[in-house]
């Protein structure tokens, strides 16, 4: 992994990256923008990223929004089915198969920023409505997604909204808001949060809608940032948007889960300036974002531990393979990341926690079960790989190349064997970073 740049450049790490000055613009950058924004990279994506260039690649990743006709159909019958798995496999099928990986991608960074458990709300229905809802307003106006998600049925019922009544407010849903949806520690008080939890008394949940109850609501006056007024849910939530510390929050979040962990002070102003300017629309700032000096610096790249839905779509998808969906997503379950399943309302711990014994064995046995068929149940186009040969197969994971002891060993072990090359790329350290 490597460590963080240094640079004399005193040019702002978010003005755009410029081919030729501040690098080059080739199959290795290209490789580096699509791990990041979708899902592995499939040799046809980076040949057209190549070619777009980039300024103009990011956005034309995020303008697809349409997953495509298979991932339709397969919805259809998620609803209609309406269990955990197939709900599940859905999702799997989208991510692995749809024709939009970036919004799939953002829509699980949302997943865990609002994160929501089917464990608790016990309907894999709502869940599947949520997802729909970061798949369908992610790319868009923050503000907009969060007072949709503060009506959603499935994060009322995980936040207890429906005990939330006037003469005994329930707290949950607006520490959750302040805390970990908007603004993050140190930027309210607990009175902020009591006299938010008056403000959104009523907000319930009834035959699995959002029910406006007036009869539990507390219309007297609240105080919450030091505005007074017969404040209700809609205006907490303004409020909150219109603190300083939400772009900031936001922004630090996208940038630590699309470029590298802890930016520094200055730059997380910069950051939360920029979202700002975007008019906390996401989608334009990660168009910014991905086509920005600091997203291509060397410091950045291969600085981000895999989750296990990179290193599983990533790696299906960037060898052209097809799977089947509820195997894939167990197979993320395995190695810590459970759809639908949060392990508690912060979201999953990322990072270093994705590479504990237990999951690194998943994720080894994963790379020998594609290899080798298995229970993942998956076809690999094998007559195209054997025809690129192990050289290949390393160069669609590596187009940055491997160290040349690495490259050594891994040639020494599996030879002119396209299976054993493509499961031992897999399983080396470096591929478990993106």
């Amino acid at each position: 992994m490597p460590a963080t740049q240094a640079t004399n450049d005193t040019r702002p790490l978010l003005e755009p990256f410029r081919p030729g000055i501040d690098g080059p613009w080739n199959r290795e950058t290209a490789s580096h923008l699509a791990r990041r924004a979708t899902f592995g990279a499939p040799p046809a994506l980076v040949d057209a990223l190549l070619a777009q260039g980039p300024a103009e690649a990011p956005r034309r990743l995020l303008a697809a929004r349409d997953a495509g006709d298979g991932p339709r159909v397969v919805a259809e019958t998620a609803r209609r089915v309406g269990d955990l798995e197939t709900v599940q496999g859905w999702w799997g099928y989208r991510m692995l198969l749809g024709e939009a990986p970036v919004i799939d991608k953002l829509a699980l960074f949302w997943h865990g920023h609002f994160a929501t458990s089917e464990q608790k709300v016990d309907n894999a229905r709502l869940m599947m409505r949520q997802i729909e809802l970061f798949q369908e307003k992610g790319a868009g106006n923050f503000g907009e997604l969060l007072l949709e998600i503060a009506r959603d049925p499935a994060m009322l019922i995980w936040l207890d909204s429906n005990s939330n009544r006037r003469g005994t407010p329930n707290e949950n849903w607006a520490r959750e808001l302040m805390e970990l949806f908007s603004l993050g520690i140190g930027n309210y008080t607990e009175v902020d949060i009591k006299e938010a939890a008056r403000a959104f008394t009523g907000w319930h949940v009834r035959r699995g809608e959002y029910f406006f109850n007036r009869r539990a609501h507390d219309e007297s006056e609240k105080r919450v940032f030091e505005k007074a007024g017969v404040l209700g849910g809609d205006d907490v939530v303004a409020l909150c948007l219109g603190k300083p510390a939400c772009s900031e929050f936001i922004a630090g979040k996208l940038f630590e889960y699309y470029v590298r962990l802890g930016p520094h002070d200055a730059l997380r102003t910069e950051l939360g300036a920029l979202y700002d300017e975007c008019g906390k629309h996401t989608g334009e700032f990660l168009a910014r974002l991905w086509s920005s000096r600091v997203f291509y610096e060397s410091g950045s790249r291969r600085s981000l531990v895999s989750s296990p839905a990179d290193f599983v779509i990533g790696s299906l998808r960037t060898v052209g393979a097809r799977a089947n969906a509820q195997h894939v997503a167990k197979a993320m379950a395995t190695m810590g990341q459970d759809l639908l399943r949060p392990p508690s309302v912060k979201g999953w711990d990322a990072g270093m926690a994705w590479l504990d014994s237990n999951r690194l064995l998943a994720r080894f046995r994963f790379a020998a079960a594609i290899a080798g068929g298995g229970e993942v149940q998956c076809t690999v186009p094998w007559d195209e790989l054997d025809a690129e040969g192990v050289g290949g197969i390393v160069a669609r994971f590596f187009p940055d190349g491997l160290p040349h002891a690495v490259r050594a060993a891994l040639d020494g072990a599996v030879g002119n064997d396209s299976k054993l090359g493509l499961a031992g790329c897999l399983q080396l350290p470096e591929y478990q970073y993106i």
